[in-house]
């Protein structure tokens, strides 16, 4: 009778034993897969909107995740993301329904992404470097919806510009010029203009076009969206 009694003590020990092997294998699979999806997908939005971007992978175990190739949803956000040619934005982003391939690719089949644009870096895309006067401080009109830059020193001139939504890009059009409130030369206003429509020409990351624009009273707020796109470039796994 002992020995039955040790028999079944010592069968109920193995089967603990067994059970947390099991159970520690499968916390280490999903551990290292959510590891694995957590890194590619951080290569990707890196790769997009630069270094520091925080990744949040949604929806079933990251395993069967890996297994499928099949992601529900990634949430990616950075609040000093670079934008095209625009630097220090805020951007949170969501990817849904991505497809990952052996090549380390994949497909994604709708992308939303709301963007905050502050004025320090509405100053910088703005800004000339061709020897032009600098742009040294930007106001916003919330009601207006306009954007004014000062131009040089001491309030030498000011530009009034309008930000517009043109082929799923974010515009700034030249409104008006004032130097010394009076109208600037034509070869000062061709030339801010000139330097606005290059910066105007870029492509954002992840196929996204912008399709709502505000100005607010301390930067632009812009919602974009994509449809089906391709993932690619270099990954971490």
């Amino acid at each position: 009778m002992i020995r039955s009694a040790f028999r079944r003590h010592r069968a109920a020990a193995l089967t603990s034993t067994a059970l947390a092997v099991v159970l520690l294998t499968a916390t280490t699979a999903e551990l290292v897969a959510r590891t694995l999806l957590h890194s590619r997908m951080a290569a990707v939005a890196d790769q997009a909107l630069g270094k520091g971007t925080a990744v949040d992978i949604e929806g079933s175990p990251a395993l069967l995740a890996l297994v499928d190739r099949h992601i529900d949803a990634v949430t990616i956000t950075n609040d000093h993301a670079a934008l095209g040619r625009i630097p220090g934005v805020s951007v949170h982003a969501r990817l849904e329904d991505l497809r990952l391939t052996t090549d380390r690719s994949g497909t994604v089949a709708r992308t939303h992404a709301d963007v905050t644009v502050p004025a320090a870096s509405l100053q910088h895309m703005a800004g000339t470097s061709d020897g032009g006067l600098p742009v040294t401080a930007v106001h916003l009109d919330d009601q207006a919806d306009t954007v004014t830059l000062d131009l040089g020193q001491g309030g030498l001139g000011q530009a009034t510009l309008q930000p517009r939504l043109q082929d799923g890009r974010v515009t700034l059009h030249l409104a008006d010029v004032e130097i010394l409130g009076s109208p600037a030369p034509p070869r000062l206003v061709d030339r801010i203009q000139d330097t606005l429509t290059t910066r105007n020409g870029v492509d954002y990351p992840l196929g996204l076009k912008a399709t709502t624009l505000d100005v607010t009273a301390t930067g632009l707020a812009v919602s974009l969206d994509a449809g089906p796109t391709r993932l690619t470039g270099k990954t971490r796994a």
